[in-house]
Protein backbone atom coordinates (compact mmCIF):
# COMPACT_ATOMS: atom_id res chain seq x y z
CA UNK A 1 0.00 0.00 0.00
CA UNK A 2 1.10 3.70 -0.85
CA UNK A 3 2.24 5.73 2.45
CA UNK A 4 -1.21 8.60 1.42
CA UNK A 5 -3.49 5.30 1.49
CA UNK A 6 -1.73 4.12 4.72
CA UNK A 7 -2.13 7.11 6.61
CA UNK A 8 -5.50 7.60 6.12
CA UNK A 9 -6.15 3.94 6.40
CA UNK A 10 -4.71 4.46 10.28
CA UNK A 11 -6.40 7.86 10.53
CA UNK A 12 -9.94 6.38 9.59
CA UNK A 13 -9.01 3.48 12.26
CA UNK A 14 -8.39 6.00 15.16
CA UNK A 15 -11.48 8.26 14.25
CA UNK A 16 -13.78 4.79 14.35
CA UNK A 17 -12.09 3.76 17.42
CA UNK A 18 -12.69 7.22 19.40
CA UNK A 19 -16.19 7.41 18.12
CA UNK A 20 -16.91 4.08 19.01
CA UNK A 21 -15.51 4.63 22.82
CA UNK A 22 -17.48 8.04 22.52
CA UNK A 23 -20.91 6.70 21.67
CA UNK A 24 -20.56 3.20 24.00
CA UNK A 25 -22.41 3.67 27.31
CA UNK A 26 -20.64 5.59 30.16
CA UNK A 27 -18.37 7.09 28.07
CA UNK A 28 -18.92 10.89 27.34
CA UNK A 29 -20.89 12.03 29.81
CA UNK A 30 -21.39 11.90 33.97
CA UNK A 31 -23.49 9.44 35.48
CA UNK A 32 -27.18 10.51 36.91
CA UNK A 33 -28.20 8.99 40.14
CA UNK A 34 -30.67 9.77 43.02
CA UNK A 35 -28.86 10.35 46.06
CA UNK A 36 -31.55 9.01 47.85
CA UNK A 37 -30.97 5.39 47.14
CA UNK A 38 -27.98 5.35 48.57
CA UNK A 39 -29.53 5.04 52.08
CA UNK A 40 -32.20 2.90 53.47
CA UNK A 41 -33.31 2.55 57.36
CA UNK A 42 -31.34 -0.82 57.63
CA UNK A 43 -28.55 0.70 55.92
CA UNK A 44 -28.30 3.56 57.99
CA UNK A 45 -29.25 1.54 61.36
CA UNK A 46 -25.82 -1.00 60.27
CA UNK A 47 -23.55 2.16 59.89
CA UNK A 48 -25.61 3.66 63.23
CA UNK A 49 -24.42 0.49 65.09
CA UNK A 50 -21.00 0.30 63.12
CA UNK A 51 -20.12 4.01 64.40
CA UNK A 52 -21.60 4.05 68.02
CA UNK A 53 -18.91 0.93 68.04
CA UNK A 54 -16.06 2.80 67.22
CA UNK A 55 -17.20 5.96 70.10
CA UNK A 56 -15.43 5.90 73.51
CA UNK A 57 -18.22 4.42 75.79
CA UNK A 58 -18.00 7.78 77.75
CA UNK A 59 -18.77 9.63 75.02
CA UNK A 60 -21.75 6.79 74.04
CA UNK A 61 -23.46 9.10 76.02
CA UNK A 62 -26.74 11.30 74.50
CA UNK A 63 -28.33 14.10 76.04
CA UNK A 64 -29.70 16.22 73.67
CA UNK A 65 -33.67 16.16 72.71
CA UNK A 66 -34.37 14.73 69.83
CA UNK A 67 -37.68 16.62 69.57
CA UNK A 68 -37.40 19.24 66.83
CA UNK A 69 -35.14 18.09 63.28
CA UNK A 70 -31.98 18.21 62.43
CA UNK A 71 -30.40 21.30 60.89
CA UNK A 72 -32.18 21.98 57.76
CA UNK A 73 -30.30 24.92 54.56
CA UNK A 74 -32.50 27.11 56.14
CA UNK A 75 -31.65 26.39 60.57
CA UNK A 76 -28.32 28.54 61.40
CA UNK A 77 -25.84 26.19 61.68
CA UNK A 78 -26.28 24.53 58.19
CA UNK A 79 -23.40 23.51 56.43
CA UNK A 80 -23.72 22.66 52.92
CA UNK A 81 -22.43 19.41 51.26
CA UNK A 82 -19.29 19.80 49.94
CA UNK A 83 -18.65 20.52 46.15
CA UNK A 84 -15.38 18.17 45.74
CA UNK A 85 -13.77 15.61 47.38
CA UNK A 86 -10.88 17.71 48.68
CA UNK A 87 -13.54 19.81 50.39
CA UNK A 88 -15.33 16.69 51.65
CA UNK A 89 -12.00 15.40 53.39
CA UNK A 90 -11.56 18.90 54.85
CA UNK A 91 -15.09 18.51 56.19
CA UNK A 92 -13.82 15.40 57.42
CA UNK A 93 -10.97 15.87 59.21
CA UNK A 94 -12.55 18.88 60.93
CA UNK A 95 -16.16 17.15 62.00
CA UNK A 96 -15.51 13.76 63.55
CA UNK A 97 -18.18 12.88 65.06
CA UNK A 98 -16.97 12.63 68.83
CA UNK A 99 -20.00 11.89 70.78
CA UNK A 100 -23.36 9.44 70.38
CA UNK A 101 -25.40 13.02 69.45
CA UNK A 102 -22.74 14.00 66.79
CA UNK A 103 -23.44 10.51 65.19
CA UNK A 104 -27.07 10.66 65.42
CA UNK A 105 -27.43 14.05 63.95
CA UNK A 106 -25.52 12.93 60.77
CA UNK A 107 -27.67 9.98 60.69
CA UNK A 108 -30.75 12.45 61.02
CA UNK A 109 -29.69 14.25 58.10
CA UNK A 110 -28.89 11.39 55.94
CA UNK A 111 -32.36 9.58 57.30
CA UNK A 112 -34.68 12.53 56.33
CA UNK A 113 -33.24 12.61 52.55
CA UNK A 114 -34.99 8.84 51.99
CA UNK A 115 -38.00 10.06 50.25
CA UNK A 116 -39.30 6.37 49.72
CA UNK A 117 -40.54 6.17 53.34
CA UNK A 118 -42.65 8.82 55.50
CA UNK A 119 -39.75 10.50 57.59
CA UNK A 120 -41.20 8.71 61.18
CA UNK A 121 -41.53 5.33 59.12
CA UNK A 122 -37.76 5.70 58.82
CA UNK A 123 -36.74 6.24 61.93
CA UNK A 124 -39.08 3.30 63.13
CA UNK A 125 -37.79 0.83 60.95
CA UNK A 126 -34.21 1.98 61.97
CA UNK A 127 -35.11 1.36 65.42
CA UNK A 128 -36.42 -1.88 64.85
CA UNK A 129 -33.22 -2.93 63.29
CA UNK A 130 -30.95 -1.46 66.05
CA UNK A 131 -33.24 -3.40 68.38
CA UNK A 132 -32.53 -6.61 66.72
CA UNK A 133 -28.85 -5.72 66.50
CA UNK A 134 -26.92 -8.37 68.83
CA UNK A 135 -23.42 -6.20 68.05
CA UNK A 136 -24.57 -3.16 70.26
CA UNK A 137 -24.48 -3.55 74.03
CA UNK A 138 -28.24 -3.54 75.75
CA UNK A 139 -27.93 -0.46 77.43
CA UNK A 140 -26.84 1.18 74.12
CA UNK A 141 -28.97 -0.14 72.17
CA UNK A 142 -31.55 0.85 74.61
CA UNK A 143 -30.67 4.71 74.56
CA UNK A 144 -30.12 4.67 70.51
CA UNK A 145 -34.19 3.17 70.20
CA UNK A 146 -35.01 5.79 72.52
CA UNK A 147 -33.73 7.98 70.62
CA UNK A 148 -34.58 7.02 67.47
CA UNK A 149 -38.32 6.75 68.78
CA UNK A 150 -37.85 10.96 69.57
CA UNK A 151 -37.10 11.27 65.86
CA UNK A 152 -39.44 9.47 64.94
CA UNK A 153 -42.66 11.90 66.52
CA UNK A 154 -40.34 15.28 65.78
CA UNK A 155 -42.22 17.44 63.69
CA UNK A 156 -41.03 17.65 59.61
CA UNK A 157 -39.08 20.63 58.71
Amino acid sequence: MPRPHRLLASGLAAALVLTAAWLAPGCGSEPAFDASVEYTPESLAEELAFRVNTLSPSARTAEKKRTAPAKTKAAPGFVPEPASKGESKVQTKKGESQTLDDVLDDIEIKARRIRSHPTAEVFKRMAAAIAEDSKLEAKDREAIVAKLDEMATAPAP
